[in-house]
């Protein structure tokens, strides 16, 4: 199999991605959405060709309440081996504390509308109409009744007395999603295979050295205020400081962090600190439009939801944040800061930064590295969005740009930006190949293998084969998803599952530590010796589980 060949295969169906719907929308919004494969008020019809096999709900409570399977179940359940009974059973059972008004602001808005109308296309109503406005029902009903937010309570809830399910179109977003989860593993595969046989060759990396490791350095944390002249209200950025007697101007290297929707500045603190420990001055963002303060209030009623304008914002907020940083530099007159602090913004080299970011921050830092916007092709794959049962939850927030008015200035790199880690970025169909190439500074592009917000063989395997950049990695984490990078007890709102968030993203933090660190000090700090720790012979000294991490330059023809 050849990789390029297949992800051109995959780039000419633009870009579609199944079977995760229904977890993806349960990640964002706790477990509302989970409900959504099984809604019904008294029966689920599935609509084969003549056939219309029924389900009843009363069947369906009793068998989840006792155990007991009635004679119209049995054909159904007893497909099932024990476990996925038990399974069924959990999940009918589930019962979530949620109130109606975050259910309510997520389904009206720009993305729960996008995700319920695909979900209405298999989920109809008994005249074979899109169940979106149903299922909206449903769902904010059965969270303000008395009887909670259950599986059954949320069939009960739907306005219909029948549920029309449309097998045939399930079959084949089911048979999709399968063969898209082949491609993906048959592609990690071999990617790993051809990492493996090249670390044989790679030298041995210096344990004396070895980035994992907390540096030497002490440092402070001072919250700044920016303002980006596009955004109406003030920013803020925590600045982490390494304490040093003897640094001098432009002697202390910088890296801007940009967090993902729903997290704040302090999300990667872990990361900050670690860079800050090895003598990097380290700038966490806080978009405030997608922040976790926002994201809260809008699920309460109390703030509008983000607006799409805020995807060109958020690479403003770098360049706004230097700018500030380079004001701070030129003035006589500090601002109220610890003293070291001062002393050490003085010393930062603001004229080549690094940056870091995940998710939409990934998006966003490969935006301020020079990534352009292909309004066009971005066009094009939107308008073909409604037309395919598929889903990928990262095209939702890639489409919202096209709110925009389009005469909308599009420019927003910065020319300080020297190097760039993306972690699950949002990439394809925003950049398009033609606005990756546009990069031409070092990348390293991270993935998770269970990432079903921002797949990884659309979002960061596929556009990593367009970049031309002269130094570029590939990191694939295994079992990885779009979460595991991020610290849940820290700057996080969203209340996600552990069947959807992964492994304990802890486990991850040495890996993701470390190849941040080598990868900015070889580009930033010019360590010549720092390249062995971007290897694969380096990565094999970390423990296999529950994460596996691969690392490759080029991909495999």
């Amino acid at each position: 199999m050849k990789i390029l060949s297949l992800l051109q295969r995959r780039f000419l169906k633009h870009h579609s991605i199944v079977g995760f719907g229904i977890a993806a929308a349960l990640g964002l919004l706790n477990a509302t959405l989970i409900a959504l494969p099984a809604q019904s008020a008294e029966r689920i019809q599935f609509f084969v060709g003549p056939f219309e096999p029924t389900v009843y709900v009363d069947d369906l409570e009793t068998f989840a309440k006792t155990g007991n399977i009635e004679p119209r179940l049995a054909s159904f359940i007893n497909r099932l081996d024990a476990d996925q009974k038990a399974s069924l059973r959990a999940f009918l059972n589930a019962r979530y504390d949620i109130s109606p008004i975050p259910v309510s602001q997520f389904t009206y808005s720009f993305l729960g509308e996008q995700l319920l109308q695909r979900a209405g296309q298999v989920i109809q109503t008994d005249s074979y109409l899109n169940g979106m406005k149903a299922i909206r029902a449903s769902l904010i009903l059965a969270a303000a009744d008395e009887a909670g937010f259950t599986t059954i309570n949320v069939m009960r809830q739907f306005p219909t007395d029948t549920i029309q399910l449309d097998f045939r179109l399930a079959r084949k977003i089911a048979r999709e999603g399968q063969q898209i989860f082949v491609e993906r593993d048959e592609v990690v595969s071999k990617i790993n295979q051809v990492a493996q046989a090249k670390a044989s060759t790679q030298p041995k990396p210096l344990s004396a050295n070895d980035p994992q490791r907390k540096g030497p350095y002490a440092w402070q944390v001072e919250t700044i205020t920016f303002q980006n002249s596009g955004r109406l209200e003030s920013s803020q950025a925590d600045v982490y400081a390494p304490i040093s007697t003897t640094a001098e101007p432009d002697s202390i290297p910088v890296i801007v962090i940009s967090h993902g929707v729903a997290s704040d500045r302090r999300t990667f603190s872990y990361l900050a600190e670690h860079l800050a420990s090895h003598g990097y001055g380290v700038v966490a963002l806080e978009h405030t439009e997608t922040s976790a303060e926002k994201l809260v209030r809008f699920f309460w009623g109390q703030d509008k939801a983000p607006d799409p304008i805020d995807l060109l914002l958020r690479p403003q907020d770098i360049t706004a944040a230097l700018d500030t940083l380079t004001d701070w530099q030129n003035s006589s007159r500090p601002p109220n800061v610890h003293q070291d602090v001062n002393q050490a913004v003085r010393n930062f080299n603001l004229k080549s930064v690094g940056l870091l970011g995940q998710s939409l921050g990934g998006y966003t830092v490969l935006a301020a590295a020079g990534a352009a916007i292909d309004w066009p092709f971005l066009s094009a794959d939107c308008e073909m969005l409604p037309e395919r049962p598929s889903l990928n939850l990262s095209m939702f927030v890639q489409c919202s740009l096209l709110q925009i008015p389009r005469n909308t200035p599009l420019e927003v790199a910065d020319p300080r930006v020297a190097a760039v880690i993306a972690l699950n970025p949002l990439a394809s169909s925003i950049f398009g190949r033609s606005g990756i190439q546009q990069v031409e500074v070092p990348v390293m592009l991270v993935a998770g293998t269970d990432d079903y917000v921002a797949p990884a063989l659309l979002e960061q395997i596929e556009p990593f084969s367009w970049l031309e950049t002269t130094y570029k990695h590939l990191v694939i984490m295994e079992r990885g998803t779009h979460f595991s990078f991020l610290d849940r007890e820290n700057g996080s709102v969203v209340p996600f599952s552990d069947t959807f968030t992964g492994p304990n993203p802890q486990r991850a933090r040495p890996q993701v530590q470390a190849l941040s660190l080598a990868f900015f000090n070889q580009h930033l700090k010019k360590i010549s010796e720092a390249d062995m720790y971007l290897t694969q012979r380096y990565l094999n000294t970390f423990p296999t589980e529950p994460f596996k991490f691969t690392l490759v330059d080029e991909l495999p023809e």
